[in-house]
Formats: structure tokens, sequence, C-alpha cells
């Protein structure tokens, strides 16, 4: 009960974190919400050797700004980035193909936005829609782009819809069809901002020859030649995410309460959608990963079988650049209740251990056992470079009791697990609650607010010394049990967590705060108490988001944007803190690779 309890208080709530399905009325004043999430932060370690190269990045850095120098830092990087979930109202927008950003087919008419008919659409494989035909009250199925994005929104102007197939497309929101421009399988429009673009097919394979609407593609006119040479992503994605030294993908792989299992079934390029449940294509995954020449971190699904984990890590290792590392962990804050992997594992682990002393104990006990057996089955599959696999135990940072007893695993005939890992991953955000009467203050609250978190004292039950250095206690906790297995510490989410999604002027004043530049020295005190607690690659979540009630959470607002106090503040520890831990050492183009560490028999 003490840990459910400490779950409840350590984040406020993340009850609506990585949803996929929610579908907005573009004619109500409902607020899609942003990626929502209140957990620890994750460090990574990096890979390359710091030598002059990271003293020529800190050099720029001075004379040239952070902006400018992401080729030359990320290879020496500090930090790291969680990536937000694949949405049509996400301001990440990765991809050039923007349809593959939507969530699925809603099925509507001209007064009714959804009709609530889409488990009766007939689907190919790859999710289009074969027929209109049968007995259905909608008249037209439509998706969703670029809906509901801050500003700057997206860029407006020419965009092309490539297709194959027969039928008819219209346009909607603020997009027009170019009649003149446009041609079967090649319609062109006028996209204008700020509301985004709506495409619904009101009919398919008219001549019933089974030549239906499929294979659709919507770029901007300016990369039509970009996406048809075989480019995948959005060239300002890429170098908003060039300073940062490796990516994790969970919400990419929409890990959060995944129902993937079998290999056969997983998410592949060819699906119409890559914002939905099921997530993005590894294929997808390993092409950033190697096109920031930067290390990739993969969350296994609570659910694979050993097969899938084979499958996946065999396709890692033969597409991912040689030299780059892989992190892997075993779904993601399995002590979390608000998702339903943890109640599962929990499950499983009394089924295996009935007599177990505590619900708790077996989860931490299964959740130990399974993510060591999933290192295993990773490092098998790669062989002679298992050493470029870092097998990560992740852990609550406000309660170490959930990384001991995974580490330990007492109910397995087969513990230690502690063996199978190389580093211990928590994810130390600062904030916590604060009266809400601090927004009656003159200037709404952001004084004290700033107060309370570099320094404390102000808020009612709040930490000594504020809410940076509970975050760094923590880590200085964590580091303690990690050096006495020897293992390296991690951060695999960070950063500020200010949420209150019930409370509309602490949402202002959280919002405002964030774009304060008091944030910016907030994060630069934070992340030298990391470095000094120990701790090692931090993965700030995320880098790009919307802020509303359900968070604050992005670097950046926009990926349209080129600048904030927190991006600005992590770009420039980025370069003036090159890697200092020995893993980053390890040359990813010398072929030089992290050894794994042995566990110390005392700390067995």
């Amino acid at each position: 009960m003490l840990v459910i309890c400490r779950l409840k208080t350590e984040h406020r709530t993340m009850v609506l974190h990585n949803r996929t399905d929610f579908k907005m009325n573009p004619m109500s004043s409902y607020a899609e919400p942003s990626t929502v999430k209140n957990r620890p932060a994750t460090i990574l370690p990096a890979r390359r050797s710091v030598g002059w190269k990271a003293a020529l990045a800190s050099l720029l850095l001075v004379f040239l700004g952070p902006a400018q120098v992401m080729a030359q830092s990320n290879r020496t990087s500090s930090i790291a980035i969680n990536l937000n979930g694949v949405s049509y109202y996400s301001s990440e927008q990765p991809f050039l193909n923007i349809f593959k950003t939507a969530n699925g087919w809603i099925t509507s008419t001209k007064t009714t936005f959804d009709t609530g008919e889409e488990a009766g659409l007939f689907l190919d494989s790859n999710g289009y829609v074969t027929t209109m035909s049968g007995a259905h009250t909608y008249t037209k199925i439509q998706v969703l782009l670029l809906h509901n994005l801050p500003a700057p929104y997206y860029p407006g102007g020419k965009y092309v819809v490539l297709y194959d197939g027969e039928g008819t497309i219209v346009y909607g929101l603020n997009a027009a069809k170019d009649t003149a421009a446009s041609k079967p399988g090649r319609d062109v429009l006028n996209v204008t901002t700020p509301n985004g673009i709506s495409i619904a097919i009101t009919a398919t394979d008219p001549n019933g020859t089974g030549n239906y609407i499929r294979n659709i593609r919507v770029v901007q006119a300016a990369y039509e030649a970009t996406l048809n040479s075989g480019q995948i992503f959005n060239p300002t994605f890429i170098s908003r995410l060039a300073p940062f030294g490796a990516v994790r993908f969970m919400d990419w792989m929409s890990t959060n309460n995944s129902t993937q299992s079998e290999w056969a079934n997983r998410p592949t390029p060819s699906k119409a959608f890559w914002g939905g449940s099921s997530g993005v294509p590894v294929e997808v995954m390993v092409a950033l990963a190697n096109q920031l020449d930067v290390d990739a971190w993969f969350n296994m699904p609570h659910l694979a079988t050993d097969d899938y984990v084979t499958q996946f890590a065999m396709f890692v290792h033969a597409k991912l650049k040689p030299g780059l590392r892989t992190y892997v962990e075993y779904s993601n804050e399995t002590w979390n209740y608000i998702f339903g992997q943890t109640t599962w594992i929990q499950n499983q682990g009394l089924a295996l251990w009935p007599s177990a002393p505590s619900p708790f104990d077996a989860n931490r006990s299964y959740y130990g056992m399974r993510a060591g057996q999933i290192m295993n089955i990773w490092k098998n599959a790669w062989g002679a470079d298992s050493g470029r696999i870092v097998g990560v135990l992740a852990a609550q940072a406000a309660n170490i009791y959930t990384a001991k007893q995974s580490l330990k695993c007492p109910l397995w005939s087969g513990a230690p697990c502690a063996r199978y890992f190389d580093v211990i991953a928590i994810a130390p955000y600062f904030g916590y609650n604060i009266p809400n009467t601090w927004t009656s203050q003159p200037d709404g609250g952001l004084t004290s607010l700033f107060t309370e978190i570099t320094q404390g004292g102000l808020s009612p039950g709040g930490y000594p010394g504020g809410m940076i250095k509970q975050a760094i206690d923590w880590a200085a906790s964590y580091q303690s049990v990690a050096s006495s297995y020897n293992l390296d510490l991690a951060a695999y989410e960070g950063g500020q967590t200010f949420v209150s999604s019930n409370d509309a002027a602490l949402t202002r004043l959280y919002a405002t705060a964030n774009r304060d530049p008091r944030m910016g020295a907030a994060y630069a005190q934070y992340l030298q108490g990391w470095k000094g607690a120990g701790g090692h690659l931090l993965f700030h979540f995320v880098d790009a988001s919307a802020y509303t009630k359900w968070g604050s959470w992005g670097a950046l607002e926009n990926i349209m944007a080129t600048s904030s106090p927190k991006y600005d503040a992590l770009t420039s520890f980025i370069g003036a803190n090159p890697c200092w831990w020995a893993i980053c050492a390890g040359s990813t183009n010398g072929g030089e690779t992290n050894t794994p560490r042995p566990v110390t028999p005392a700390s067995r």
C-alpha cells in the first residue's frame, strides 16, 4: 500500500498520456489533449570519445550559439531526447508524408462529425477502405491532419496529395483543391493556417474493379521529389533533433497499454497510419537513428513473445549503423498503475508465485525476470556485437525499492536479475503541487514558483531546498545503488513536470513559466545537479508538444520553433558539458563498443 500511495503522490496525473483514440470534431471548441506525462527521467550513456571534438564544440558554442553547433555537439552529447507520440495533433510532425500521422478513419456525414461506424469499415491489410457499400449512415470517411497545432502551426502554401486507385476525394478545413493543377492520382492543394487539413473519401472503387483509393501520401509540394526519392523525415524535425545523442522511441512504439505480441502483427511501413495504437514501424525508427547518427532506445511491449523480441533484435542488428548502440527496456514504468502493463505484469507474477509477500513484490520480481530474459535474447541475437546493447532496468525515481527488488528478483529461481543489466534508469522530474492561491499574486505566481523550484521554502509541505533539490537527491540515492551493482545511472525521462488538468489558472501559470527565461536557468541548475549527483545520459521528455492542461512537456512547443528557454538550456548544456562517463568514450566509427559490466559478487 505504501508503494501505491507514493505512486499517487510523487507525480500528479497522467491519465491521458499516449492517447490514440481521440477524434476531435473540428467544428467544436474541444481541445485535443497533448502528450501527458508524469514520470521519472531517463539518462542514457553517450557513445563517443571526448577529446578535441568536444573542446571544439564547446568553443563553437561560445562563438556561434547552440543552433549552429548541432552537428558537432551530438557526437559527445550528454543529453538525449524522448519523441512525442505520432498524431495529427502533435506539433512534432516528423514525416514528409503527413498522412502517416493520422490516427485512423472517421466515419462522417455532412452534419455528424463521427457516426461511430469505424468498426464496420471494410479495410485491406494496410488499413485502406476497399468499399463503401453496405448498410451504414456515413457518407464519407475522413482523416484530420495538422489540426489543433500551436503557433506557428505548420507551413502554409502548396501541398500535393498522391494516391493510387479511383474514387472521389474532397478537402476541407484550411485546404482547397487547385482543380486546374490537379489530375487523377495527384491533387494539388492550397493550404493556409491555422486549422489544418481534412481529407475525405466520398466514393472509392466506383467501377467495382478492386481499384480502390489507397497508398495516400500528403506532402508539401517543395518536398514531393524528396519523398519520391525515398526520404522519410521532415528536414525541420531532423534539424531540431540534431544536438541530441540518442532518441527514445517509447511513445512512437505506443508502449503504454500496448497490444502487440506477435511479430507478424507488428506495424509495417506500408500501413496507412503510423499514428494509431500499433505505433511506428521499426524500419522507420532505425532509419531515423541512422540519419541522425545517434543511439536508439527501444521499449519491448509487455506482451511480446520471445519470437517478437528475437525478430526485432535481429532486424535492428542488421540495419542499425555499425557502432551505434541500442538501449533495450522492457515496456515502460511497470511500477505505475496508471498503465495496463503494470497490472498485467503483477498478475503474471502472482500466477508464478502465489505466495509472494505482496502483489507488488510479485510485480517487481516478474519485471526483473522478464526484462532480464529480454536482454539475454537481444544479446544472443547480436552475438559478437552484443557489447553495443545496453540493458536497461527502469525504476521509479521516488521509490528506490522498485529498483532493488527487480535487481534482486528474489522470487525467481534464476535470481539475481542484476547481471542482465548495464544501466539503472529513472525519471527524476522536478515539480510538485503548489497552492493555487499563488495565481492571484501580481505576477500570476511566477516569482513564487521559480523560488520554490530553485530554493524551496514557500510551498506548504514542499521539499527542503526546493523542487530541483528533491530530484537531485533522488538521483544521488540511485547513484549509490547503481555503484553497488557496478551499473551506470541514466534518466529515461527528465525535465519539469507541472500539470494541473482541473485548474485553468494553474495551467496558465505553468505554461507561462515554461516560456519564461527563468525556466532556462532552472534547467541549467537541474542539469548541473544531475551531473554532480553522478547521473549520466538524460533523456528529456519530450522534443515538441503543445502546452495545455495536460502538461507543458515539449522542449519546443512546435517543431517549427527554433528556440525556447528549455531547448536553449538543453543545447547549451550539451555544448558546455560533453559526456563525462565511461560508456560514452566508446567510438562509434572506430569499432570500439560498450563492454557490459560484470556484477560484483558483493552486490549480489
